[in-house]
């Protein structure tokens, strides 16, 4: 985790699964379940020089957004009503009383990256013992969380981190939330702890 005198937070999982592709779904669900907006896109496997073997690697990007009172908000309206009582003066104004609020982007940044191979194990569910294949994929799971200034260019990018202590605690309590979260969902996705032989 990042000093708590910057707006960033990171944390990161080693889990193993069966279906990267089900895990990565669980992981676009959860953003949506925890209100981040972003674009979905399929888990691409790419094939290794391992035979019976392949890797992937991908992210998620979401954003939310909220507006709050901007520091020293009363003291902009007060000064911009007095300009705009000024007729002249009401170009200047008007800014300054609408920048009485400022809009605060979190962005969170959810990567998976791993291996998928091939496993074999013993099926002792049948009146005799036989050898099955299956498959498993160990993979690290990345969470990144930052708050700060919305860029204009882009709806998922932030042009400045932000320096307000109030912003940078909400970051920190969202990534502590999502964290546990995170914590309580990836049992679910993961295989219990087993001795698994490569095939």
């Amino acid at each position: 985790m990042a000093d708590s005198a910057r707006a960033g937070f990171s944390g990161k999982w080693d889990v193993r699964t069966g279906s990267p592709r089900k895990l990565w779904r669980a992981l676009h669900d959860f953003l949506d379940d925890n209100g981040f907006l972003h674009e979905y896109q399929e888990l691409r496997l790419v094939d290794s020089p391992i035979e019976g073997t392949a890797t992937f690697s991908d992210r998620l990007v979401g954003r939310k957004e909220h507006r709050r009172p901007a520091s020293f908000w009363f003291l902009r309206v007060m000064v911009g009503t007095l300009l705009c009582l000024t007729v002249l003066l009401i170009p200047l104004g008007l800014p300054l009383i609408r920048s009485r609020t400022k809009t605060v982007r979190t962005w969170a940044r959810l990567a998976v990256e791993g291996e998928v191979y091939r496993t074999r194990g013993a099926d002792m569910g049948s009146t005799r013992a036989s050898e099955v294949l299956d498959v498993v994929a160990d993979a690290r799971i990345t969470l990144d969380i930052i708050a700060g200034e919305p860029s204009e260019e882009s709806d998922y990018e932030i042009d400045r981190p932000a320096e307000d202590r109030r912003d940078i605690t909400a970051a920190r309590r969202q990534f502590e939330e999502l964290e546990y979260r995170i914590d309580g969902l990836l049992p679910a996705q993961t295989l219990p702890s087993t001795e698994l032989r490569e095939v």
